[in-house]
């Protein structure tokens, strides 16, 4: 008779473990469904849309590459097609850029401003378009859309630096 008992408290042991493997199970995948959901929320907006296209034409080969950078008729930052190094030379003749010429050479919908900060020396960034860290230009702007990129800026001494390329959309 003893044995009969064992047997039924052995079954509902394994019932508890099955129930609680179902229940982080479960947990499991509507984190994983809201995290997708989110994200691809974030990608329908029409201006993180428009951020991302535009860090994606950073890293490719100025149209025509070889030229001086007023001469180009497409941005790009890259020093090749293959070497996606951001050339110092091209920054610095790209920097103070207006809005209005960066956003035809950018094709692009909405106002757009670029902040490139060398990690190595923070004091001087690269801005293309207004300076988007300003007060008064947080202050003036219904929405603005932040994407920031990671990239490499090939020094003309040489060397290469980290850099943070902060993409602002804005209206």
């Amino acid at each position: 008779m003893l044995n009969g008992y064992k047997k039924g408290q052995y079954f509902s042991f394994d019932a508890i473990i099955a129930s609680v493997i179902f229940v982080l199970t479960l947990i499991m995948l509507l984190s994983y469904w809201n995290s997708v959901k989110t994200f691809l929320d974030f990608q329908a907006e029409d201006m993180a849309k428009e951020a991302t296209r535009i860090s994606t034409l950073l890293f490719v080969a100025p149209i025509p590459s070889g030229v001086d950078c007023t001469s180009y008729d497409r941005l790009g930052l890259a020093i090749s097609i293959k070497d996606k190094r951001m050339n110092e030379t091209s920054l610095k003749c790209l920097d103070g850029m207006d809005t209005a010429s960066l956003r035809g050479n950018l094709s692009a919908l909405y106002n757009v401003s670029i902040v490139i900060t060398d990690t190595y020396n923070e004091n001087k960034p690269y801005i293309l378009g207004v300076d988007p860290t300003s007060q008064a230009f947080m202050d003036s702007k219904t929405e603005i859309t932040k994407l920031r990129r990671l990239g490499t800026i090939a020094m003309e001494n040489g060397q290469d630096h980290m850099a943070k390329v902060d993409i602002y959309v804005y209206k």
